[in-house]
Order: C-alpha cells, then structure tokens, then sequence
C-alpha cells in the first residue's frame, strides 16, 4: 500500500495531464473559432494566449518529471532515512584455495563486474555499481566516499569477524512534502553493499566459470 504522502504526486501528476489535455484541446477550439466566427487564419491575440498555455503547462510537467525521475539521492540530508544491516561471510572452497569472493569478470560489452558472496544460508549477487570489495577500512573512505560508512563501526566488526562481512546500507525517502510530490515515500532511494575481506587471496576470480 501506497504512503498517504505519496497521493500528494499521483494527484499532482493528475491534474498537470488533464492541465495539458486542456490546453491542446483549448487550442483547437480557439483556433476553430477564429476561423469559422472571425474568418481569420491569424491573430496575434490568440498566438500569445497559446505561448502562454504551452509554457505554463509543459513547465509544470516538466517539474513534474524532475521531482519524479530526475532527483538525485542526497545522503546528507534530512530527506532519507539510512538504516544498515551487517553479516559474517562464510568461506568458500575452490580449486585456488578458499575465499569469501568469487567475481564474474564483465566483457566489453558489459564491464561490470558481478561479485558472489555468502552468508549463512544464503548465496548473494551483486553487481560493481552498487557494491565495493574492500581489503582495508581505508578503501572504503576512498571507495565510497560520498556514503556515511561508520569506521567505528567497521573496526569493531573486524575484530568480531575477523575481517570478513558485509555490510549493507539502504537509503529509504522520508514522509515529507517535496519526496509525496514525487511519489518516493517510503520507497528505497539507494542501496549500497561494502564487502570485507581480509585480503586479495580471498577474493576468487577464476573458480566461477568451473563450479
């Protein structure tokens, strides 16, 4: 179900699409008229209303279209809320030896790489976009810089882990008037994945293809 908020956009979006069915159709009418009652192919009267219309209404879909699909996330910020969730990896064994990693290299048509990890009970895929597999905290203040990561507390999940987890943070809208006018409420605005390991040797690129 929808956030309440959210209705704030779908009403929105409502009334700038019959705006602009309005002003199209306003304009054949005006144009009908001119011809028929007036007997003219021209006037500048009805030219200036007409810019005026086509202005007003496609601004406000335009604006429309920004709030909805062009805003970018700003993590600091009061518009998300952050939330994140840690796991220990568990090791894989391969023909190389054991890791935590496996990656499926990317080809010249598609140069993301896809990274495979483990947690208990599960197996996880996730791509390079939206993922960092780091061998030291340090990386990660280069890395993914523009993401609130606490060093905190990765340094004390790499005494508790022994340097192999990950951690997962997810960027949620907030309730508030600018994310209901572009129907975000509630809805995930970034997700990001940091994936530990201890070193290099854990990250494994050539078991995949064989498994």
């Amino acid at each position: 179900m929808t956030s309440a908020w959210n209705w704030i956009g779908i009403i929105a979006w409502i009334m700038v699409l019959a705006l602009v069915v309005w002003v199209f159709h306003n304009i054949r009418v005006r144009r009908i008229k001119m011809i028929v009652e007036r007997k003219h192919t021209f006037e500048w009267s009805s030219l200036w209303i007409t810019v005026g219309e086509l202005v007003v209404s496609i601004g406000l879909l335009a604006g429309m279209f920004f709030v909805t699909f062009g805003q970018r996330v700003d993590l600091s910020t009061d518009t998300v809320s952050i939330s994140y969730d840690y796991q220990p990896l568990v090791m894989r064994v391969g023909s190389t030896g054991s890791y935590y990693v496996a990656v499926d290299r990317g080809s010249a048509n598609k140069p993301v790489h896809i990274y495979n990890y483990w947690v208990k009970g599960a197996k996880y895929t996730v791509s390079s976009n939206k993922a960092t597999v780091i061998t030291s905290l340090k990386q990660a203040k280069v890395a993914d810089a523009g993401i609130p990561w606490s060093q905190t507390k990765l340094a004390k999940l790499d005494r508790s882990h022994t340097k192999a987890y990950v951690a997962k943070m997810t960027a949620t809208y907030k309730p508030n008037f600018l994310n209901g006018l572009g129907v975000h409420v509630d809805h995930q605005a970034m997700t990001r994945w940091l994936i530990r390991v201890p070193a290099q040797s854990f990250i494994n690129t050539t078991d995949l293809t064989t498994e």
